[in-house]
């Protein structure tokens, strides 16, 4: 994703450089967001320094931020928050002490180490698949020496044009690294310019839904319904559909996830943040239909770490 000016494209350097990746939903209806004011322009790449604010029947309440700003047509636009004060990287959590350093000494580890560095993610990645499955044996999901090797399987998929299952992957552990490391380490940042690249290739959140809608069908058609892929593309599903205002659906999608999640999983954790949010969603702005729905998840969230296959 970096064009001849090495900035992220469509940005260039210098703008690269003073601003970081911005993964927000589309703003849109009474209760949301907003751009104003169109100033700095970028006589590089044409982008431009917008205020977004908070709205509520589309009455601007409160600033959110700055953004660096390129129309892609219509309403349709890609940004990047403006870096107002640069942060230090924050480990938010203590990293576990690895009590199984052998797993970096492993065969298939070693193999994708090796591949990554000559620049062969092909050839990595499903070595980084199979190092991924030994550690998932012995260590946590959400433990840091786990994450690196999750977000190289996402890294993985990104560079071999997967971009669907790449950005269910990194739907689901970039909430994972803010918690761990915080949203401002390297490992973070990395991820959120992988999935904000990911997504510019697909084409925005139509696109991305029509995509992981062919995916999911794929999935169901050889996977049981707990499979943990299943389960991650139909979670990235939905928050696509939420993206594109297509609320119901979300949350069927979402509500579905739950179901098939596994009880105290870390990954559970990330599907219940998501199926809150689209929840939250339905009854700020949603038809009746949405609302009853968000109820039924409310429900099902209120029980005791919530998935159940019945």
């Amino acid at each position: 994703m970096t064009d001849e000016r090495r900035g992220v494209y469509p940005f260039c350097a210098p703008c690269t450089a003073a601003s970081e990746a911005w993964g927000a939903a589309e703003l849109t209806g009474p209760m949301g967001g907003r751009f104003y004011g169109h100033h700095d322009v970028c006589e590089n790449c044409g982008s431009s320094v917008r205020t977004l604010y908070n709205t509520v029947l589309w009455v601007p309440v409160s600033k959110a931020g700055r953004y660096r700003i390129i129309p892609t047509g219509g309403r349709s636009y890609v940004a990047r928050r403006v870096i107002e004060q640069p942060q230090p990287p924050v480990v938010r959590r203590d990293p576990v002490v690895v009590a199984h350093p052998e797993l970096d000494a492993t065969p298939e580890y070693r193999l994708a180490e090796a591949c990554w560095a000559e620049s062969e993610p092909g050839q990595a990645l499903p070595h980084y698949q199979a190092a991924l499955a030994e550690r998932e044996q012995v260590l946590a999901a959400d433990d840091p020496a786990t994450l690196r090797v999750r977000l190289r399987v996402a890294q993985g998929l990104l560079a071999t044009a997967n971009y669907g299952r790449a950005i269910a992957w990194f739907e689901l552990i970039r909430p994972q690294l803010v918690a761990v490391f915080g949203p401002h380490h390297e490992l973070t940042r990395a991820a959120t310019e992988a999935v904000t690249g990911a997504r510019l290739m697909v084409g925005g959140p139509r696109s991305e839904a029509l995509l992981l809608t062919d995916i999911v069908a794929a999935d169901i058609h050889r996977l049981t319904a707990t499979d943990p892929q299943l389960v991650r593309d139909r979670a990235a599903l939905g928050k696509a559909l939420l993206a594109c205002g297509d609320i119901s659906d979300a949350m069927e999608a979402l509500i579905q996830v739950m179901r098939d999640a596994v009880p105290g999983h870390p990954d559970t954790a990330v599907y219940r943040a998501a199926l809150t949010e689209a929840c939250e969603v339905a009854e700020a702005r949603g038809k009746k239909r949405d609302v009853q729905l968000a109820g039924a998840a409310r429900q099902l969230l209120s029980r005791a770490d919530a998935p159940t296959s019945t």
